[in-house]
């Protein structure tokens, strides 16, 4: 089996809600998100929307992971499938578009943690990064039925590349799940903090390279 890195299209939108919900499995998403048809129409509909921002903006990029069998490419066998993506934001120091928008979340979801959750990170990032022009790991997924390929590490080094062609650094917040990953390319925890009873989000930074730089 390949697996090709190209930029997610709006019509992936469903097969991204896919696999959305199957690799964000955690007790904090299942409270957040859980896989019921209002959340999954909201999802799908926030995908399409950053897929199309993809195209028209130069401050996000929107790119997947698409799985091809053998004889695929000939027409047979089955159609090529999405196995992962990433949403991937570029600041250059000006105040985020989206910055006070009011989100209506879905009734199904919990819209207190989310919006807890979220107003959390972009305070955490402010934090550690303040006014400098930086990259940020918006989302990462793999769906598991193709995990231990590598594919979450080119998804994350698709992003961390162009950071470092920039000379900028790299904002992420990570799960329990994936710390090690992000270690293993270069970030450093800044900060660990409870979110709900048992899950510690982390902020973590990456300097231009990977390596550890006093500012």
């Amino acid at each position: 089996m390949e697996f090709t890195l190209t930029a997610a299209l709006p019509e992936d939108a469903p097969a991204i809600t896919d696999v959305f919900f199957a690799s964000f499995t955690n007790a904090l998403s299942q409270r957040m998100t859980p896989d019921t048809e209002d959340v999954r129409a909201f999802e799908t509909a926030f995908f399409k929307n950053a897929a199309e921002e993809a195209q028209s903006s130069k401050g996000t990029d929107f790119i997947k992971v698409v799985a091809t069998g053998p004889g695929q490419e000939q027409g047979q066998g089955q159609d090529p499938v999405i196995a992962g993506f990433a949403i991937w934001k570029h600041y250059e120091g000006e105040k985020d578009p989206h910055e006070g928008e009011k989100i209506e979340w879905p009734p199904s979801s919990d819209s207190a943690l989310c919006e807890s959750f979220f107003s959390g990170v972009d305070q955490e990032r402010k934090k550690a990064i303040g006014d400098q022009p930086h990259y940020y790991l918006s989302m990462l997924g793999v769906d598991p039925k193709f995990g231990r390929q590598g594919l979450g590490g080119r998804l994350l080094k698709w992003g961390l590349d162009r950071a470092d062609q920039e000379q900028l650094i790299t904002f992420i917040s990570s799960s329990p799940a994936g710390r090690g990953l992000y270690e293993k390319h270069g970030s450093r925890a800044v900060h660990s903090y409870e979110v709900i009873p048992g899950h510690y989000e982390t902020s973590m930074v990456r300097s231009v390279g990977g390596v550890r730089r006093c500012k």
